[in-house]
């Protein structure tokens, strides 16, 4: 862990936080929609209605992030929450999840995700651990996906602002 969690030792870290200086670190990595043997989403619900979008399909995901596109890559941490298709024009996703990484930090993302948008941006929210108090923003890129067997890589670069 990054840093002590404890409420007393929580406290503490905000009474030296006028002392503190913001810092900004920019992360790379992947993560992978699982389809297949191994998938990493699992259907929660499902609208009463048929659609070309999907519309109201709710899924949760537990995705693992990599250093690189390829699913053997080191591995980074997961991310962790929930997708729903909320729009009867195109795929578009209400995307809110926590990045988990390995150092026990984390991020947490919400916002629209338009998935077959070539960049997508979405709001960093918040973090723990390293990132607490985080705040920025991630772009999505797809690098690779196969509509077959829903298998996807996602490209991830953030920029986070955080004490």
């Amino acid at each position: 862990m990054a840093s002590d969690q404890s409420p007393k030792a929580v406290e503490k870290w905000v009474e030296r936080l006028p002392q503190r200086h913001e810092k900004v670190t920019k992360l790379h990595f992947y993560f992978h929609r699982l389809g297949g043997s191994a998938p990493s989403a699992a259907i929660i619900a499902r609208a009463n209605t048929t659609t070309p979008t999907s519309f109201g399909l709710a899924v949760m995901r537990d995705d693992p992030l990599t250093a690189g596109p390829e699913i053997s890559s080191a591995h980074m941490g997961y991310a962790q929450g929930m997708s729903a298709t909320v729009s009867l024009e195109e795929v578009v996703l209400v995307d809110y999840f926590t990045l988990s990484f390995t150092d026990g930090s984390t991020l947490a993302v919400l916002g629209s995700n338009a998935i077959f948008h070539q960049y997508r941006e979405l709001p960093i929210v918040g973090g723990t651990g390293a990132y607490r108090l985080a705040r920025g923003v991630i772009t999505f890129q797809t690098y690779f996906f196969n509509s077959t067997t829903r298998v996807a890589s996602i490209q991830a670069d953030a920029v986070v602002i955080h004490y």
